[in-house]
């Protein structure tokens, strides 16, 4: 029996105006009539989670920043990973390098930070949801250990996001995790923090065994939760390699979570 649901938002439940069709609001309230336990599982900030699942407040929990945080659904934070200093300030100096991009640094309390903010930060800004910092002196407080950052950002052309990517991964091999979250952002986590063993440590608490959860996403960031069970659900947009590496091909949540249910009452027929 499925027990527990982990939905990634952009892309999946939310769409690109940052809105929940009615059908997917309906299917997800149906979740929780049911029974199940939801699990909001983004690479966004636990208070912008917050902010989009107002009216399920206390009913969810979340794994935020791809995997650095877990929190409770009484909004308390069992669990946060983080760069030792000496990383997170040596990616942001290789990010640096590169021409065209924008740089966000996120830390566990939910603030996040950026060295100037301007006209080019702004759009950026508008989509984190939450209000940035400006901080002129952010290498060096990360380097310090001032500042502990837990996932640092990337935005620009996803051919430079590329050859970042590359360049990280060989200068900090087995130090580091990389996504393209989405075609214009790549997101870099500490070594084995993603959304998979965040969904595991929550998995863990609950006592659920992997034939007991469901996951649905879109992007290279849910690959890990795919990996978990073999009730994964990805949306019919998403590129080709994700769509390869989940069990079900969906187009919306409502479908994924109707799917759900039958099974489910299948299971129970079955005795």
């Amino acid at each position: 029996m499925i027990k527990l649901i982990a939905s990634d938002l952009d892309g999946t439940l939310l769409d690109r105006q940052r809105n929940i069709a009615p059908e997917d609001w309906a299917a997800v309230k149906s979740a929780f009539e049911e029974g199940y336990i939801f699990c909001v599982a983004s690479g966004r900030m636990h208070s912008e989670i917050m902010q989009l699942m107002t009216e399920y407040e206390g009913q969810y929990y979340t794994v935020g920043q791809n995997g650095a945080t877990i929190y409770t659904k009484e909004k308390e934070l069992v669990s946060h990973a983080a760069f030792a200093p000496e990383v997170s300030s040596g990616i942001m100096r290789t990010g640096k390098a590169c021409e065209g991009l924008l740089h966000f640094v996120h830390c566990a309390d939910d603030s996040y930070y950026t060295e100037e903010r301007n006209a080019d930060t702004q759009p950026v800004e508008a989509r984190i949801m939450t209000e940035c910092t400006a901080n002129a002196q952010l290498v060096q407080d990360l380097e310090s250990g001032k500042l502990v950052s837990c996932k640092i950002s990337f935005f620009g052309e996803l051919e430079t996001l590329l050859e970042l990517d590359a360049e990280l991964r060989r200068t900090f091999s087995g130090q580091i995790e990389t996504f393209t979250s989405e075609k214009d952002v790549l997101d870099i986590m500490p070594l084995n923090v993603n959304k998979g063993t965040g969904l595991q440590h929550l998995m863990d608490a609950l006592g659920l065994a992997p034939q007991e959860i469901a996951c649905i996403g879109d992007s290279f960031n849910d690959l890990s939760m795919f990996a978990l069970t073999e009730h994964s659900y990805v949306m019919a947009g998403a590129h080709p390699d994700v769509k390869s590496s989940a069990s079900h091909v969906v187009r919306s949540v409502a479908e994924a979570i109707t799917h759900i249910h039958a099974h489910n009452r299948e299971e129970q027929a079955c005795g």
